[in-house]
């Protein structure tokens, strides 16, 4: 055989080879951004974060000490960092979002697996910043992340949400 010809045989197979069949991954969705920076939440009832806690947990228009939500249902859980020998008063006010993040795969109350919306909350009147995540079961809907709604549902009576334009 002749080089040419065996050149020609490789060029051939190689453009034949670029004509299969390919499989292309869609790159996966990106997060949800309904709840920007800028979104508030105002506090409409004030509550206590109880002493030796740093936390409480919103679901179903109730707050919950650490621990004492149904797992399998959207919750939201607002920190204060170190826990205090006092407790916290949170009184009414807006805070705003600072900042937002997303986490798919955790595990929330329970061991249930979960995704995170996390906000960084700053209070206008003091400027001290706290932490909310809002989570979903990953078993509820097929869907991802909390939305607006299921948010809204989870801090009802204590918080109202105003997404940013």
């Amino acid at each position: 055989m002749s080089v040419k010809f065996v050149s020609l045989l490789l060029v051939l197979a190689a453009a034949l080879a670029g004509c299969g069949p390919s499989i292309i991954k869609a790159p996966p969705a990106p997060p949800p951004t309904e709840v920007t920076p800028g979104s508030t939440f105002t506090v409409v009832g004030g509550f206590l974060i109880p002493s030796g806690d740093s936390s409480v947990f919103f679901q179903d228009a109730r707050v919950y000490p650490e621990g004492n939500i149904r797992p399998n249902l959207p919750y939201c859980e607002l920190s204060i960092g170190a826990a205090t020998a006092d407790g916290v008063l949170i009184k009414e006010g807006v805070f705003t979002v600072n900042t937002v993040t997303y986490d798919e795969h955790s595990a929330g109350a329970g061991g249930v697996d979960i995704s995170i919306t996390g906000f960084q909350l700053q209070e206008a009147s003091s400027g001290k910043t706290y932490l909310m995540d809002c989570m979903l079961p990953l078993l509820s809907r097929g869907a991802l992340f909390v939305t607006p709604a299921d948010i809204q549902g989870a801090v009802a009576d204590h918080m109202e949400l105003k997404v940013a334009p």
